[in-house]
C-alpha cells in the first residue's frame, strides 16, 4: 500500500510531494499530470523489479521522461520516491522507501539524448532483519512494486479466452480475465463480485466462468435474455467486471491505479460502482490484506460523490507556471491541491470551491 510519493524533475513534476491515503481520488483537467503520476508509480516499480523504468517507459523515449523547461538551464536528472507499507507476515505491518532516479549525461536536439539510470533502496532495519530470513533476499521488495497494478483495460482482449494455467493478478489490460475468475469459480470472493456487477450493471444475475480444454471463458446470465457468452459483452461491461475482479481477487491483493474509472460507465451508475468499489479498500492495522485504489477522473459525478462520501480523499491535480530564480528556470509544472478551508492561498481547493465546480459543472 503506497503512503506517499514524492518526484523531483520527472515530466510534469517539480519538487512535488503527495499523501496517499488507501483511497484517493485525482481530478483534473487535461494534461495536469494524472496520468504522469501513474508512470512516475511505475518507473519506480521497473527499476525495482530490474526491467528498467526508462528504457520500458509506456510514454516517451527515455530522454523525454524528464522535466521540460521553457527558459533557463535543463533539469540534470530526477527523483521518484515512493513509500509503502508492506505486510511481511500476517497482522505485521512495515514501512518501506523506494528512491529511484536517472540522470542526464548528454542532451542531443531533437533526440532523447544520452542518459544513465540507476536505483537506490533504502529499506528500513526491520525490513532488513526479516529479508535476511527469506529464501529470495530480494523477494520482498519485488513483490512489493509487483503489487502496484495499472488498470487499463482493453475490451478486446477481455473477450478472449485465455489459458487457465494463467494464476496471476489480473493483466494491465485485462487479457487474462476469463483465467482470474476461473481461478474464483466456487469462492465467495466471485459471489460477492457478481452481487456487485449485478448491482452497477442493471439486469445481470449471475456469473458464470468455463474452463474447457484448457481455456477459459466465462458467461453472463442477463434476465430476459439468458446466457450472454463474453464475446458479445460491451466494452462498458468488461471494463466494470474487470475492476470488481481485480479488487475482488482474494490471491492478489495491493495498489490498483484505474485512469478515468468512470470510462464506460452510465452517469447514473456511477455512484454506485464507486461505492461497491470503496467497499474493497481496506486499512493498515486490520485482519484484511491491504487493498488500496489510487484512480483519476474528469467526472462531475466522481468529485460530488468523493466529496459527498470521503472528502480527504479527494485531490485535485492541476498546472502553475513556476520561475525559480535562482537558475532563471521557467517551466509549467503539476501542482496538487488538497480540500481543506484555510492555508496558503494556490496550495489548496476549498469546499466553496468544490461546490462552485460541481455547480458549473450542472
Amino acid at each position: 500500500m503506497i503512503t506517499r510519493i514524492e518526484i523531483d524533475g520527472f515530466k510534469s513534476f517539480l519538487s512535488f510531494d503527495l499523501d496517499v491515503p488507501p483511497f484517493l481520488a485525482l481530478v483534473g483537467p487535461n494534461a495536469s499530470g494524472k496520468s504522469n503520476l501513474f508512470d512516475a508509480v511505475g518507473f519506480v516499480a521497473a527499476e525495482i523489479e530490474g526491467s528498467g523504468g526508462l528504457l520500458g517507459a509506456a510514454r516517451g523515449l527515455p530522454g523525454e521522461q524528464f522535466h521540460r523547461v521553457a527558459h533557463g538551464s535543463a533539469v540534470p536528472g530526477f527523483v521518484v520516491s515512493v513509500e509503502a507499507l508492506v505486510t511481511p507476515e500476517p497482522g505485521s505491518v512495515v514501512p518501506i522507501r523506494f528512491d529511484v532516479g536517472a540522470e542526464m549525461v548528454l542532451k542531443i536536439p531533437r533526440s532523447s539524448g544520452a542518459v544513465v539510470s540507476h536505483a537506490v533502496q533504502r529499506i528500513p532495519e526491520e525490513l532488513l532483519e526479516l529479508m535476511v530470513e527469506d529464501p529470495d533476499p530480494e523477494g520482498t521488495p519485488r513483490r512489493t512494486v509487483q503489487s502496484w497494478r495499472r488498470y487499463s483495460p482493453s475490451p478486446a482482449a477481455m473477450r478472449r479466452r485465455c489459458p487457465s494455467a494463467d494464476r496471476g493478478p489480473l493483466a494491465a489490460d485485462g487479457a487474462n480475465l476469463a483465467a482470474v475468475l476461473g481461478r474464483m469459480a466456487g469462492t465467495e470472493a466471485l459471489a460477492d463480485l457478481a452481487a456487485d456487477l449485478a448491482g452497477v450493471v442493471p439486469d445481470v444475475i449471475g456469473l458464470v466462468p468455463r474452463v474447457e480444454r484448457g481455456e477459459c471463458s466465462f458467461d453472463l446470465l442477463v434476465d430476459g435474455q439468458g446466457v450472454v457468452p463474453a464475446a458479445l459483452l460491451s466494452d462498458g461491461t468488461l471494463r466494470i467486471l474487470g475492476l470488481l475482479a481485480a479488487l475482488h481477487d482474494p490471491d492478489h491483493p495491493g495498489t490498483l491505479l484505474v485512469e478515468e474509472i468512470e470510462n464506460g460507465v452510465h452517469p447514473a451508475r456511477l455512484g454506485e460502482l464507486l461505492r461497491r468499489v470503496r467497499r474493497r479498500i481496506t486499512v493498515p492495522g486490520g485482519a484484511e490484506p491491504l487493498r488500496q485504489l489510487i484512480l483519476t477522473s474528469q467526472s462531475p459525478i466522481v468529485v460530488a460523490e468523493v466529496y459527498r462520501t470521503e472528502p480527504d480523499a479527494l485531490t485535485f491535480l492541476d498546472t502553475a507556471v513556476r520561475v525559480d530564480p535562482d537558475n532563471d528556470r521557467v517551466s509549467r509544472v503539476t501542482v496538487a491541491k488538497p480540500i481543506q478551508p484555510d492555508g496558503e492561498p494556490g496550495t489548496f481547493v476549498s469546499p466553496r470551491q468544490v461546490r462552485k465546480y460541481l455547480g458549473a459543472a450542472a
